[in-house]
């Protein structure tokens, strides 16, 4: 396997359109990327996007370039002419039960429901407001079409004091937003951080189902709560798929950064090489670890 940091040549970047035009394309970035590898009829090979941010070191970087990190199972191949610049070393961790790392990964987390796929975000958002609008005896009003902004108006103009209270309670009792209770005045904004309250558990049991398939335990803090963060919510439409299918088509990423514990080791290197979750080929799934320094 290989390890790769792939990016534009400045050249290229600087005197071209290129960055407009992959910026938020991930299929295109899916596509060009593929040319590293002209000889494989099937990927394989997992990629993330990052923004440059630092203009040090060896191979300086332009500040706001899209650099590409890529796992492979061949070296990528960089032709004459190529409109990438690849550094690439073999990448073949050592790894053993117990060992913790610090993570990072661009995951499409999503759940089953009735034999459907589900984005986990709007899934947790949508079945959280029902249950609110069924606890409040308000499912009599509510219309036949699924709108999470309908949901949330509903229970706004009708839930009153007794909402207030229940997500009062809500936050109270999770640790994550006790604290910011006293600084979170009226309804609605009490509404919008017990949404965020309910998707932070959903992506975090998301991810510890994760690793009971994938070898490893999420480490955890002091006052018990795992060691995850979730960042950068963000749909990413395909038009190609649109344009074929005549209806919306995508996927949606959240960016996960925590601390793990390995429970199995082969497992774990294997999901290092084949990736988290759906969508790898547009860009999510790579876990980039990092061995902790204390442990």
């Amino acid at each position: 396997m290989y390890f790769s940091r792939v990016r534009i040549r400045p050249d290229i970047y600087k005197s071209s359109q290129l960055a407009r035009v992959l910026e938020g394309n991930v299929y295109g970035c899916h596509q060009l990327l593929w040319d590293l590898f002209p000889e494989q009829d099937k990927r394989t090979f997992l990629y993330r996007e990052e923004i440059a941010r630092e203009q040090i070191g060896p191979s300086p970087a332009v500040r706001g370039e899209p650099l590409y990190y890529v796992v492979s199972q061949n070296k990528p191949i960089e032709l004459e002419g190529s409109l990438f610049k690849v550094e690439s070393k073999e990448y073949d961790p050592r790894l053993a039960n117990g060992l913790c790392m610090q993570f990072d990964c661009r995951v499409n987390p999503v759940v089953s429901r009735q034999g459907k796929k589900h984005d986990v975000v709007m899934d947790a958002q949508l079945q959280f407001l029902a249950l609110l609008i069924k606890s409040h005896g308000l499912d009599g009003a509510l219309p036949a079409k699924i709108d999470k902004g309908i949901y949330k108006r509903l229970l706004l103009d009708n839930g009153g004091a007794g909402l207030e209270a229940e997500l009062s309670q809500l936050l109270a009792e999770d640790s994550r937003y006790a604290e910011r209770l006293g600084q979170i005045s009226g309804l609605a904004d009490k509404l919008e951080w017990a949404i965020k309250a309910r998707v932070d558990q959903a992506l975090t049991s998301w991810m510890i189902k994760q690793g009971e398939r994938c070898g490893f335990t999420l480490l955890s803090s002091d006052d018990g709560l795992p060691k995850l963060q979730n960042s950068t919510y963000a749909w990413h439409g395909l038009q190609q798929k649109t344009a074929k299918k005549g209806e919306k088509s995508g996927f949606s990423s959240v960016d996960f950064t925590g601390e793990l514990q390995i429970t199995d080791a082969e497992k774990f290197r294997q999901t290092l090489f084949t990736g988290l979750g759906r969508a790898k080929a547009f860009g999510c799934g790579l876990l980039m670890v990092r061995r902790l320094g204390n442990r």
